[in-house]
């Protein structure tokens, strides 16, 4: 992954096209290391820009890693998790953050892009949840992330009847800020960042933390993972 910064714009790009832009395991540590210095750095900082490539965003954890996981369940588990700790970092950055994509973007990718607080999509965008391909549910925040964006129906709709959506089908949905023309993500991601940047960090971190203290909150992982075991310990007392 590469990471730049000018001035108060710090940008992500996922640089692996021969694999899909797939998250291994030295990506998330490139993830990793930069949230410590964007945590560190936040108060001097307004926005974080996440690019993929224009054929493909990501298409989630890599193939390579996959196999190792479903290969052994308690890999698996610790690299959900750490998949998580990152998003959710992310997520809880106090500037805003853009995910730009352009082509594929599904599984991990897409949830990548819904940690982000704006999403802007190419028409060359294919976004789709894919999990069910592996008889899986998502485990990487979708459940989480999709109802503030689609409603309780539209995220069933979307995973269970496996949608695949363009940039316009899913701006009309709800699912991404804004739709641009083929190519154009990257650029219209700039031009939103390039534009914070001129505000002082203070001001949009003000805003940003007010507007999410309205908004409808998404659930914690851990409370997701609890209400799932109190729905089960119900089922099992009947």
């Amino acid at each position: 992954m590469l990471i730049t910064r000018n001035d108060r714009i710090v940008t992500w790009e996922l640089n692996r096209p021969g694999q899909d832009n797939g998250l291994d395991i030295a990506t998330f540590q490139a993830m990793e290391s930069s949230l410590t210095e964007l945590e560190h750095e936040a108060q001097r900082l307004n926005c974080l820009l996440v690019y993929g490539g224009l054929t493909v965003f990501s298409t989630g954890l890599d193939s390579e890693l996959l196999k190792i996981c479903f290969g052994d369940a308690a890999i698996f588990h610790e690299v959900v998790e750490r998949l998580n700790r990152v998003l959710d970092r992310l997520e809880a950055l106090p500037f805003i953050s853009i995910a730009c994509i352009e082509g594929l973007c599904k599984l991990g990718g897409l949830e990548l892009a819904l940690a982000c607080d704006l999403i802007v999509a190419g028409e060359s965008a294919m976004i789709s949840d894919g999990h069910l391909a592996y008889d899986a549910m998502p485990g990487g925040g979708a459940t989480r992330r999709l109802p503030p964006r689609l409603g309780y129906s539209g995220s069933l709709r979307f995973i269970l009847q496996r949608e695949t959506l363009t940039a316009t089908e899913a701006c009309k949905r709800g699912l991404v800020d804004e739709a641009v023309p083929r190519g154009q993500a990257p650029l219209r991601g700039k031009a939103i960042a390039e534009a914070l940047s001129k505000r002082h960090p203070s001001l949009v971190h003000g805003i940003k933390t007010s507007l999410r203290a309205a908004a409808p909150r998404v659930p914690t992982r851990r409370e997701a993972e609890e209400f799932q075991r109190t729905v089960i310990d119900r089922l099992g007392s009947r």
